[in-house]
């Protein structure tokens, strides 16, 4: 179930101030209208200025910046060409595609959309690094979708009124559990266990 970048900041906006102060926010009914690539639309409308971590279990889902996009978003035709962001990540420059758009990291594990798959949504894959090759699997149907995933988790992992909301086993308490997994249940889809499973509470 594919979340537009539209509905993307509404829902984030419902449970925090992140879209607020993170994403720029421009949208507008003509500027939709126009051009249903959602790519084009989060890179010229919403994606961040600078980059920006967001709290997760384990590494930080660091989102790269509007200018750091641009700049891995250079066609390349070799690994001596890669992007230099690419290299600094992950160190493994070796069989990369060039229909791979770095968006994102999580520890040095990239986060990429496909160019060959630009249209009214980007699907967001991931992939582990250190492996001597590139497994890319799906962790979003659109980058609208992948967006409130990684605001949500952070949301869960700083839930009012909680001092501490994930233990060393790392269950996530009631109060936020009890937010959080029917939330992803709902908006992360097919993804659902892609995201609550870090938690060794989470309801399957």
């Amino acid at each position: 179930m594919a979340i537009n970048l539209t509905q993307a900041l509404a829902l984030i906006t419902s449970f925090s101030n992140t879209a607020n102060k993170v994403f720029r926010d421009e949208l507008n009914e003509d500027s939709i209208g126009s051009n249903s690539n959602e790519l084009a639309q989060y890179l010229n409308s919403v994606c961040p200025q600078a980059n920006v971590q967001f709290e997760a279990v384990g590494h930080p889902v660091e989102l790269l910046g509007a200018n750091e996009v641009s700049a891995n978003s250079v066609n390349v035709d070799s690994a001596a060409k890669a992007p230099a962001m690419i290299a600094q990540l992950t160190g493994e420059l070796a069989n990369w595609d060039n229909d791979w758009l770095l968006i994102a990291h999580e520890g040095g594990d990239p986060i990429i959309v496909k160019r060959s798959q630009q249209g009214e949504f980007s699907p967001v894959y991931s992939a582990m690094q250190g492996m001597g090759f590139w497994d890319f699997a799906p962790i979003a149907d659109s980058i609208g979708q992948f967006l409130v995933c990684i605001c949500a988790i952070q949301h869960a992992l700083n839930f009012p009124g909680l001092g501490q909301p994930l233990d060393d086993d790392f269950n996530l308490a009631p109060a936020a559990a009890n937010w959080l997994f029917p939330f992803l249940r709902q908006h992360a889809g097919a993804h659902y266990d892609e995201w609550a499973s870090v938690f060794e509470n989470y309801q399957e």
